[in-house]
């Protein structure tokens, strides 16, 4: 079965071992439903995924409504679907897919984090689903990205064995890992006299004590608003253990960052990126200690039509990457027709 864009799988219905039947709901309607949507957006003759959907190729009033209350689709906490039948007085559209009918075997490819919220019905039926999903964890993690108009050698890292850039970790939370990325740069498109000369990614684990139910929307926006916080902090208060230029705490030079507003002080940083991934979709999968036997087999769903794909499957390596994924998805491939019979690195020894 072919999904298209805007079509969200809502639940998988299980049947006597199998998958029966799968329902899913149109987000949205497009402008034009016979052109169809077309995603992707030319970045210096690259074809990139924009951060927002083309709003343009979105039935008017319904993309004005997701312009004005700042819809993210591809949240758990949207709340889409109330704000749709309130707006248009129906639900969204919904369809079910039925086995034998529009389908024969299902491909489960989304991230562990979403199996308890998407398929609580295939948990209760299969015991191992149930357990892969006590056992292997995950976690939010948070991120953020600066474009400095100083090169690290001008910020103060002149430690660069032959031209290697730094990646490291290790360092204050709430933002403990930082590698310069300027290698991208080439395939940014910067109006003239704005170009960087150093793009900085930070990363880390976001901390959450317990995830609310989905009708708490602003969620998302509260853990956004302290990725920020804690961005805006470490920049002013510890980044000069990193940058020596920068100058000591309380005194970070925000002319440093690109700004096309050219905003003063912190202001700023509201020209950068930064994000909270609490999402079950993008939260990041573990390898805990113990966890490991508890990962399933693409065909050990429980189910005979359900097969798993991602890196939260067993694989050869057993971490959340994209090589582990890739080899999962190999993994599927072969159980549902038999290629490719080797896969390199999938025995644990």
């Amino acid at each position: 079965m072919e999904f298209k864009f805007f079509e969200r799988v809502e639940e998988l219905v299980p049947g006597a071992g199998d998958i029966d039947s799968i329902r899913i709901t149109q987000q949205v309607q497009l402008k034009d439903p016979a052109a169809g949507y077309a995603p992707l957006v030319d970045v210096k003759g690259l074809a990139c995924w924009p951060s927002a959907p083309d709003y343009t190729q979105i039935e008017p009033a319904q993309a004005a409504l997701l312009q004005a209350q700042e819809v993210n689709l591809e949240s758990y906490w949207s709340g889409w679907p109330q704000q749709y039948q309130q707006a248009f007085g129906r639900a969204l559209p919904a369809t079910v897919l039925k086995k034998g009918v529009d389908f024969d075997k299902v491909v489960f490819g989304i991230s562990i984090g979403s199996l308890q919220a998407l398929c609580p019905q295939l948990l209760a039926q299969s015991p191992a689903l149930q357990l892969t999903a006590d056992k292997v964890k995950t976690v939010a993690t948070q991120a953020y990205q600066v474009w400095l108009n100083k090169n690290l050698a001008q910020m103060g890292w002149t430690t660069q064995p032959k031209g290697q850039q730094p990646v490291l970790s290790a360092f204050t939370e709430p933002y403990d890992t930082w590698a310069p990325m300027d290698q991208l740069l080439a395939h940014e498109d910067w109006p003239a006299g704005l170009e960087p000369k150093n793009v900085s990614y930070f990363c880390s684990a976001f901390p959450v004590d317990s995830y609310p139910p989905v009708t708490d929307t602003d969620f998302p926006a509260r853990c956004a608003a302290k990725a920020k916080q804690g961005a805006v902090h470490q920049l002013e208060r510890e980044i000069g253990a990193l940058w020596s230029e920068a100058g000591a705490p309380g005194a970070f030079p925000w002319q440093w960052l690109v700004d096309a507003k050219e905003s003063a002080g912190p202001a700023r940083f509201d020209s950068q990126y930064w994000r909270a991934n609490v999402d079950p979709s993008e939260r990041y999968v573990m390898s805990v200690v113990g966890s490991t036997q508890y990962r399933l087999a693409t065909d050990q769903s429980g189910f005979s039509n359900l097969f798993l794909t991602g890196d939260w499957i067993r694989t050869g390596l057993n971490a959340g990457c994209v090589e582990a994924a890739v080899m999962a998805g190999m993994q599927t491939s072969r159980a549902m027709t038999g290629y490719p019979a080797v896969i390199q690195g999938e025995k644990d020894f």
